[in-house]
């Protein structure tokens, strides 16, 4: 029996353990089915393990008068074990076939899990690619910490913001940032409306009614950050100093954003000085009328709510970065986003008030002298959050930025750039912990930094002494 034919028949229902001892070779029989979980501290149901994708092709199809898609996306993946099934998220949405290497392939739903039988079992090391075709009305999710994440309806059309698990609203994902891909991105709608994503727009197909537009992010990306926002949008386009292309959205009711696109390659100049070159093939916004109350670092070009005030353009480019080159490799170390971003909204603050010195320092002692020894800030943990519910509670983002000062005011501000562009050059484009930071900055400082790191991080109370 061919590897070819070995499981085609059988089911993810119908394969059990006396039919699979009947039927399979001794090799085979040492296949399993991977994992429905990735092992995250804080979302143990999000992600799936026994492989890793590579790359997500993703062709969509949105149609506003009933605000559906149709769409196929092909996941091409690696067994990181001898493998029978594998699973992926995929909420809401109808699957209509799932073929795995050109092989039809059965499949068994669960709220948002899809549990696919392999045709046949793979060996640990294999590549290989499963194509799901599906359709439905995307909905976005709520309860998620920061509203509604995942696929968000706007009034001309859609946004997507998927962090932490919204990904899953619009493509089937290994939900996890610990399973970073390459991506391209086609999305089809009425001549009328723009079609914004990741990464370098590849090309525009216009015909007598519709219009595809193909993009193509070519550096791993963690599915929280990829993004399609279709609407009613002027289109930019400029270039950094660095040489850096910017292709911009925005809103038609939010004018021409003039100041947003003088401002935006001003802050990626900054960000360059203070954390080396730009880790992306391409930068810009998108700036929709969406009502959602936060803006997010959505790989290569963030999205804004109606407008980009500077600090926060420098927040979420500062992500490029921290967050989305080097990904927490678990959402308990979320503080590696948020902490870094914070803190470069402070460095910005320092250059714009035309004081290169104490400014920091300043808004350090300011915040340490406001918030008492009761304050919530101090009883929640940025290095161990504990629940989804504190993801993006205050002391990730401002107790994780006065951790930062405090490395700096240990080791010396020539020591601290350093540990910076050395954790952004050294992950670029993989993933990192908190005990990695910890080492590294043990290593290029000389000190050591138990100490700070527990009591600013793990400790939930105010740290003393400063």
């Amino acid at each position: 029996m061919t590897r070819r034919t070995l499981l085609r028949a059988l089911t993810a229902t119908t394969l059990s353990a006396g039919l699979a001892a009947t039927m399979l070779p001794t090799n085979a029989m040492e296949a399993t089915a991977g994992s429905s979980r990735s092992g995250d501290s804080l979302f143990p149901s999000m992600g799936n393990g026994g492989y890793d994708v590579t790359h997500y092709d993703i062709d969509l199809s949105y149609r506003p008068r009933n605000e559906r898609i149709v769409a196929t996306t092909a996941v091409h993946a690696v067994a990181k074990q001898d493998l029978t099934s594998f699973n992926l998220e995929l909420r809401g949405l109808v699957i209509t076939r799932v073929a795995v290497d050109g092989v039809p392939a059965e499949h068994v739903r669960d709220r948002a899990e899809a549990t696919v039988s392999l045709p046949e079992a793979l060996p640990a090391g294999e590549a290989f690619t499963v194509v799901v075709e599906y359709a439905g009305r995307p909905r976005a999710l709520s309860g998620g910490g920061l509203g509604g994440e995942g696929w968000i309806a706007t009034p001309d059309g859609a946004t997507v913001l998927s962090e932490p698990n919204g990904a899953m609203t619009w493509f089937p994902v290994n939900n996890t940032p610990r399973d970073k891909a390459t991506y391209d991105i086609s999305v089809d709608v009425p001549n009328r409306l723009k079609a914004a994503s990741n990464g370098l727009l590849i090309g525009r197909d216009r015909g007598p009614r519709r219009t595809t537009w193909h993009w193509r992010e070519t550096r791993p990306m963690a599915a929280y950050l990829a993004t399609v926002s279709i609407g009613r949008y002027r289109m930019f386009r400029d270039t950094t100093a660095s040489g850096v292309p910017l292709i911009s959205f925005v809103d038609v009711k939010a004018g021409r954003a003039k100041r947003e696109r003088r401002n935006l390659p001003k802050v990626m100049r900054f960000l360059e000085k203070r954390f080396g070159r730009y880790p992306f093939a391409s930068s810009g916004m998108i700036i929709d009328n969406i009502d959602v109350g936060y803006a997010l670092e959505t790989q290569g070009r963030p999205v804004y709510p109606h407008d980009a005030p500077a600090w926060l353009m420098v927040h979420e480019l500062a992500h490029q970065w921290f967050g989305n080159s080097v990904t927490p490799r678990d959402w308990s170390d979320i503080w590696l986003n948020e902490g870094f971003a914070s803190y470069a909204e402070w460095l910005w603050q320092a250059k714009v008030s035309g004081r290169k010195r104490h400014v920091e320092q300043e808004m350090f002692d300011f915040f340490y002298e406001v918030y008492g020894p009761k304050n919530h800030l101090w009883r929640v943990t940025p290095g161990d959050p504990g629940v989804p519910r504190r993801l993006f509670h205050q002391a990730i983002y401002l107790r994780g930025a006065m951790t930062l000062h405090a490395l700096r005011m240990e080791v010396g501000g020539r020591d601290f750039f350093r540990i910076l562009r050395a954790w952004a050059r050294r992950n670029e484009h993989g993933s990192g912990t908190t005990p990695q930071f910890k080492r590294l900055a043990e290593e290029l400082s000389g000190e050591q930094l138990d100490r700070l790191f527990r009591v600013w991080l793990y400790t939930p109370r105010k740290p003393r002494g400063y």
